[in-house]
C-alpha cells in the first residue's frame, strides 16, 4: 500500500458531509472514496464535523497524509481584474486593485491570483483573483492539523467541480458548460468554458419546504437568470449541464431534474480516472453527486 505522504487526500467537509478522496498521482488512480454522514441542523456545526471526523478516522488511517481541502465558494471574494500588460509589480497592483472592492482591511484575507487566458486585450491582462477571511482558513487548518494531517492546500469547492469536469470530460471542454452543485438548502450555477472559471449564481432553498417540481422551477429560472447577465457565455450556444451535490443523491431528484433542464446529466468524476474503491461502475455512479468535489480536491495537481 502507498504511503499517507505518497497520496493526496481530497476533504469536502460540507453541510450533510464529509466526504474523501485519496488519490495516488503517479498511478492516476483513486484509491479510496468515504462518505460520512453529518447531524443536519446541529447548533454546534464544528463541534459535529469534529465528532464525525474522528469516526471516520477510526475507519481511514492516514496520519501525516497530504490533504487538499475545500471551503464554500459563496463566501469568497473571486474578482477579475485588468491590468496593463506592462505592470512591473503584479502583487502590489493586485493588492492595491483588491483593497478597493472590499469592506474592511485586506489583512483579514488571504488571496492568491492567476492570469486568465481570455486576456483583455494586447494592452491588458486579465487576472483571477481569489480571497477568503483568515478565521475560515485557520479554522479548517487548525482541524486537519488536529487530527494529524498535513493541509498542503486549501480550494474552492466551484473550483474542485470545474477541475473534476475538466479532467473527466476533455473531450467536451471547449463547449460551454453548466454545473448544478446543490446540497439541501443551497444551489450554486457554476459556469465554465475551456476550463476557465466564469461566474457563479447562487439560490437558496429548503428541502422541507420545496417539492422537487417547484425546485425545478426555480432552478430554471435562476438558470434564465444566470445566461441574461453573461450574455458572451450564452451566445456560445450548446450548454451542457451537469449535475453535482448531495441534493442529487435520490434517484427521483436526479429523474425530475434531468426530464426538465435541458441538456443535462449526472457529473461522473470517475469518467476517464480508475477507481480501485471496491465498488462497482453502478455505486460509483450513485455515489458521485456525493463526492465530486473531494474528487476534484484530490485530482488538483493531476497533469
Amino acid at each position: 500500500m502507498a504511503s499517507p505522504r505518497n497520496t493526496i487526500g481530497g476533504l469536502d467537509i460540507n453541510r450533510t458531509e464529509i466526504c474523501y478522496t485519496r488519490c495516488l498521482p503517479e498511478s492516476r488512480l483513486i484509491a479510496n472514496v468515504c462518505i460520512q454522514p453529518l447531524e443536519i441542523g446541529a447548533d454546534d456545526y464544528w463541534g459535529t464535523v469534529n465528532s464525525a471526523f474522528d469516526d471516520f478516522l477510526k475507519e481511514f488511517k492516514i496520519p501525516g497524509e497530504n490533504i487538499v481541502s475545500s471551503l464554500p465558494g459563496e463566501y469568497a471574494i473571486i474578482k477579475k481584474i485588468f491590468l496593463e500588460s506592462d505592470e512591473d509589480d503584479i502583487d502590489d497592483a493586485i493588492e492595491w486593485e483588491l483593497s478597493q472592492q472590499i469592506i474592511g482591511s485586506l489583512d483579514e484575507y488571504v488571496y492568491d491570483y492567476q492570469p486568465l487566458a481570455d486576456n483583455a486585450g494586447g494592452d491588458f491582462q486579465n487576472y483571477l483573483v481569489v480571497g477568503y477571511r483568515n478565521t475560515a482558513v485557520d479554522k479548517i487548518t487548525k482541524l486537519l492539523k488536529s487530527k494529524k494531517l498535513n493541509p498542503i492546500i486549501i480550494d474552492l469547492d466551484i473550483f474542485a467541480l470545474i477541475n473534476v469536469y475538466e479532467i473527466n470530460y476533455e473531450d467536451k471542454i471547449t463547449l460551454p458548460a453548466l454545473i448544478i452543485f446543490s446540497d439541501t438548502s443551497r444551489t450554486k450555477l457554476i459556469p465554465t468554458v475551456n476550463g476557465n472559471f466564469y461566474d457563479i449564481e447562487i439560490f437558496d432553498h429548503t428541502e422541507e419546504m420545496q417539492t422537487i417540481e417547484s425546485y425545478v422551477e426555480i432552478l430554471n429560472e435562476n438558470i434564465t437568470k444566470l445566461l441574461a447577465y453573461n450574455k458572451k457565455f450564452a451566445e456560445l450556444g450548446g450548454m451542457q449541464v451537469y449535475l453535482a451535490g448531495s441534493y442529487f443523491s435520490k434517484p427521483e431528484t436526479v429523474e425530475a431534474v434531468l426530464g426538465k433542464v435541458k441538456n443535462s446529466e449526472v457529473l461522473f468524476p470517475f469518467r476517464k480516472i480508475t477507481c480501485s474503491a471496491g465498488m462497482d461502475d453502478e455505486k460509483l455512479r450513485e455515489f458521485s453527486p456525493q463526492l465530486a468535489v473531494s474528487v476534484g480536491l484530490a485530482l488538483r495537481d493531476l497533469d
